[in-house]
């Protein structure tokens, strides 16, 4: 027998349909709000765990670029001028054939110099070693001590460089104020400063000598009238070369909530900020940079979970 629909039967059977359609649009929009509550639990949870005080397990941190034999503080300036520069790749720096060029040009000029912060660095397990030992080695003439009036602190030179670097620019002055002036540095190796009337005593007066030590690069005024500053050709550009790096990682720990990041996270924005790296930074490396910071004392690390986390030690830069 057929099956037949009554009037009734196929409004019932309208009726279920309407309701079945309205079941799926708000079980569409239940699924949609519990997606969304939980995308937003994900990134709160992300959020709340990036805000997240590091754990630190132990505040005595053995960092790789550390020096454990306490050896002679010559050594310690020859490492750290062999950690300066990063190979400079075939691609990725975003510099062209001159600005590469320029580059390296900019690189020979800088003067072998290193902050005694940078030895302090080194040696952390004895803060009076770089002291005594560069004390030593000023006195039998090994190193020269530069003061410099800026917040980056002294710098250090291998004598034998130094003296390399006045011979190369001696064709700038007159052969007497040349080979005066050797002789007052070598009579005097702990010397960092001269009065003029010192430098007169070696014949080396404002008409014969002073103006050209002073337009060179060997010398440099002091807040002190009649009293001049031993330095180096081109130290500005070395000093700039060190300060803006050090200003840059400190500037990453500033913008974190807790003053302190993990080194792979600074690592990281390092290695991804292009432009800074090799035109502003030049290319010296990162671990160069971090030890200039520890050494300085700006910021200081301790262990975590994951690895090695640094923060700001709350000295002014």
């Amino acid at each position: 027998m057929p099956i037949r629909l009554t009037a009734s039967s196929t409004s019932v059977v309208r009726r279920n349909k309407r309701k079945r359609e309205v079941l799926g649009s708000d079980l569409l929009h239940i699924v949609e709000d519990e997606l969304a509550e939980a995308r937003s639990s994900d990134l709160a949870s992300r959020r709340e765990k990036r805000e997240a005080r590091l754990e630190v397990i132990d505040y005595s941190v053995r960092i790789d670029s550390e020096l454990s034999d306490l050896s002679d503080v010559v050594v310690g300036i020859k490492v750290v001028l062999s950690r300066m520069w990063e190979k400079i790749p075939e691609k990725g720096t975003r510099l062209n054939r001159d600005g590469v060029a320029d580059l390296l040009r900019f690189r020979k000029s800088v003067p072998p110099v290193v902050t005694v912060a940078h030895l302090h660095a080194l040696y952390p397990s004895d803060p009076t070693f770089i002291d005594r030992e560069l004390q030593r080695v000023a006195e039998n003439g090994q190193v020269r001590k530069l003061i410099v009036n800026i917040n980056t602190g002294d710098v250090v030179i291998e004598s034998n460089n130094y003296f390399k670097i006045l011979e190369d620019a001696s064709n700038k002055f007159n052969e007497f104020t040349y080979k005066n002036f050797e002789l007052l540095l070598k009579e005097n190796p702990v010397a960092t400063s001269f009065l003029a009337q010192e430098l007169e005593e070696y014949g080396i007066s404002e008409d014969s000598g002073i103006r050209d030590l002073l337009s060179t690069g060997f010398l440099v005024l002091s807040s002190t009238p009649g009293k001049y500053l031993a330095s180096i050709p081109n130290i500005g550009a070395y000093l700039k070369l060190n300060t803006k790096p050090r200003k840059w990682i400190v500037r990453q720990l500033e913008r974190a909530k807790w003053k302190e990041l993990l080194e792979k996270s600074i690592h990281e924005r390092w290695d991804s900020n292009v432009s800074n790296l090799w035109r502003d930074f030049r290319g010296v490396s990162f671990d160069w940079a971090m030890m200039e910071c520890k050494g300085g004392g700006w910021i200081e690390p301790f262990l975590t979970p994951a690895g090695i986390g640094w923060k700001l030690t709350g000295k002014k830069d």
